[in-house]
């Protein structure tokens, strides 16, 4: 899919990108003169359940990091080794792969037990194989389904004061700066347990702060042959009353047409313009246990591709839905190129199976108009109405207006429209009927009693500008606060910045921790970058990112 509000007026420029680091600058270190005298408490006495920490060694002083390069998002990847580093600060923070949540688990014996998760990648800090080995040096695993050893450490306080041990529950090492060494890059072990420093650990609290879901990620990693949608963009999803969830896609890879390897041949196209998938339950992140939704008779003889792609048109973009009764309706877009020339509402009859009736529709005053596309969210609210959220383009796709619809729970065919003061029978453009303005493309959804839109920069251009942002109200006709930055967007294709699109907010995606679930999706291309290397396509830049949002940090 390439979202329309996003193309249009685009053009293309060659992004050059740094991946070294140099060591801590004057600039870095008052940074974090500041960040530990304002926004970090130094911990001396128990740590704190759910916080986020840097690492820093006793002897050398650098902090634990993840190593790769960043502009080859190797940063990401399970087994990457740990080693430590000078601090590392981007716009005024340590950067995330030098934060660490700290997790309690299970307590053996009176021992409290931890994952350390890092913020940038949401993988844990992990034992290679469980070794016993001293001097084994650490690594980076996705979180096992089950508790595991390698994977669990306490925390205790060491002779120094403000400092701690850190001990693996698997080897009964400890946390290691190998050789007690100040350079940076030096491998983080694990090693018989002991009193030097270099076993003994500064940790600093830092603010809660956005974090990427690696158990949402790989999620979408579907690399069987086997499976049905196995890239795609989109992303949104639509829970049912059953427990299950449908996760809706635009263009969309079958799994057929993987290559041993994993990738596509650059030759290669979709399989179907959309597709949905069916997820057991919001909380089962089992990719083979997620079918794609099939259909009994299909425009283009595709029974996987839900919504038809109209005589003369080249793409039906489904986006938004939500459930009445036994029927879920999706809003679908409709057009050519990159042109939106009508949009239409489907009418799906759920089945226990994976099989569902499906039925085009065309609500006045929704349908047959493309200056506003409702792509942008649907809320059941407690009023008996469907609000429905969409875009218009402004600035050559750079600003968006954002206008509500709504429907009555009772009759989703009839829609009427927010002109700025009322309710009015067809839509109406213009600063003036609009809830609120955003970036490049937007998703709006209701979350903890408010009204919470997600925007982005615009992700076509070449600039450095990569920014996710929330805003809030308590009215879906707004008004919305001010936008604030909740995230950065740091994937790369092949060097230079991924081109990024179409957020989602995930509301009944809840964790227990009272954050927020937000998807965005990467495309196959980049400034002054090919995207076909070796002959292949590499899916990973075709599929749903996801991360978790602290409510705090939103205002909820």
């Amino acid at each position: 899919m390439r979202t329309l509000t996003l193309f249009a007026g685009l053009y293309a420029c060659l992004l050059c990108c740094s991946c070294g680091k140099n060591n801590e600058s004057a600039t870095e270190r008052s940074v974090n003169q500041k960040l530990s005298a304002v926004s970090a408490t130094a911990v001396n006495a128990n740590i704190t359940d759910y916080t986020i920490y840097t690492f820093s060694c006793v002897a050398g002083g650098k902090y634990m990091e993840v190593t790769g390069f960043p502009t080859y998002n190797e940063k990401y990847d399970d087994q990457r080794k740990i080693t430590q580093y000078a601090s590392s600060v981007s716009d005024g923070v340590i950067d995330g792969w030098q934060r660490w949540h700290i997790i309690y688990k299970t307590t053996v014996n009176g021992t409290r037990y931890y994952h350390i998760r890092n913020v940038f990648s949401g993988k844990l800090l992990d034992v290679p194989g469980g070794s016993n080995v001293s001097g084994t040096q650490l690594q980076q695993y996705f979180e096992f389904p089950l508790l595991s050893n390698e994977q669990l450490w306490s925390i205790e306080p060491a002779a120094t004061t403000g400092a701690f041990r850190i001990i693996n529950k698997g080897s009964g090492m400890a946390l290691t700066n190998a050789g007690s060494s100040t350079a940076n890059g030096t491998p983080i072990t694990q090693e018989t347990a002991g009193t030097g420093t270099n076993q003994q650990w500064i940790l600093t609290a830092r603010e809660a702060d956005t974090y990427r879901d690696d158990r949402v990620v790989r999620f979408f990693n579907r690399n069987s042959s086997s499976m049905g949608s196995v890239a795609f963009d989109e992303g949104t999803s639509i829970p049912l009353s059953n427990g299950k969830v449908l996760w809706v896609t635009q263009d969309a890879w079958d799994g057929a047409s993987l290559q041993p390897n994993g990738k596509f041949s650059c030759n290669s196209f979709f399989s179907y313009g959309n597709s949905i998938l069916i997820q057991p339950t919001a909380g089962n992140w089992d990719a083979a246990s997620t079918p794609n939704m099939t259909r009994d008779s299909s425009a283009q003889g595709r029974p996987k591709q839900i919504c038809d792609i109209q005589p003369g048109n080249s793409f039906a973009w489904p986006g938004p839905g939500v459930e009445i009764g036994n029927h879920v309706y999706i809003q679908c877009g409709e057009g050519s190129g990159l042109s939106l020339s009508d949009q239409s509402l489907y009418d799906l009859t759920e089945n226990a199976g994976t099989k569902w009736q499906v039925k085009r529709t065309t609500p006045a005053g929704m349908s047959g108009q493309n200056a506003i596309n409702y792509s942008s969210g649907m809320v059941k609210a407690a009023d008996g109405y469907v609000y429905v959220f969409g875009a218009q383009a402004t600035g050559f796709g750079y600003t968006n207006n954002v206008h509500v619809a709504r429907f009555p729970i009772s009759n989703p065919q009839s829609w009427t429209f927010w002109n700025g003061t009322a309710w009015v029978s067809s839509p109406v453009t213009g600063d003036g009927a609009r809830i609120t303005d955003a970036l490049g493309t937007a998703a709006v959804a209701y979350v903890n009693g408010k009204y919470v839109m997600v925007t982005m920069d615009q992700g076509f251009n070449c600039d450095n500008s990569r920014n996710i942002y929330t805003a809030t109200a308590t009215s879906p006709t707004g008004p919305f606060s001010v936008r604030k930055q909740v995230y950065t967007i740091k994937e790369y294709l092949y060097g230079n910045y991924a081109r990024y699109y179409t957020p989602a907010i995930h509301p009944e995606s809840v964790n227990g921790r009272n954050e927020l679930l937000v998807t965005y999706c990467l495309n196959f291309s980049a400034c002054g970058v090919e995207d076909c290397v070796d002959g292949y396509l590499d899916p990973y830049f075709y599929r749903v990112k996801g991360i978790r949002v602290p409510y705090g940090k939103i205002g909820l």
